[in-house]
């Protein structure tokens, strides 16, 4: 009974993943057909124009655990109270109760990158490292 429960659960789960595949296959081959009207576009132009030299940009999803601005303030407000050199871990269990948000691993691991490129992004103007003794590798951050 149980076996059967798991496949059934596993089958289900693999009719959703083929899904979610065959809806971005989808996407890219409309995502091909946009770039190749542009290259042309710009072959109408400029026909001498190395389409090879176009580097493609990066796209940047925002994180929806944080309003717009949001992780930078909170983060350095962190650090500001505490008073002591925190690692990113710490800032980011801090953001968790700070939100009322019940930590999970997923939840956790995503917080703490946002919270460590606030953290590069400000270094040397509004945060700098200190030496954490102890624990080489582990950064600990405070306010500059």
């Amino acid at each position: 009974m149980a076996e059967s429960m798991v496949v059934s659960g596993l089958v289900s789960k693999r009719a959703e993943v083929a899904g979610q595949i065959a809806s971005h296959q989808t996407e890219i081959i409309r995502l091909q057909g946009a770039l190749s009207h542009l290259d042309g576009s710009i072959k109408l132009f400029a026909p001498d124009f190395d389409l090879r030299t176009i580097k493609a940009k990066r796209t940047n999803k925002r994180n929806q655990d944080f309003a717009k601005g949001e992780a930078q303030r909170m983060t350095l407000d962190v650090l500001r109270e505490a008073g002591i050199p925190l690692n990113s871990r710490e800032i980011t269990h801090r953001l968790l109760s700070r939100k009322s948000i019940e930590p999970n691993a997923v939840l956790v691991a995503r917080i703490q990158k946002c919270v460590i490129t606030v953290l590069h992004r400000q270094d040397g103007r509004l945060v700098s490292q200190v030496d954490s003794g102890n624990a080489p590798g582990m950064k600990k951050w405070v306010i500059a």
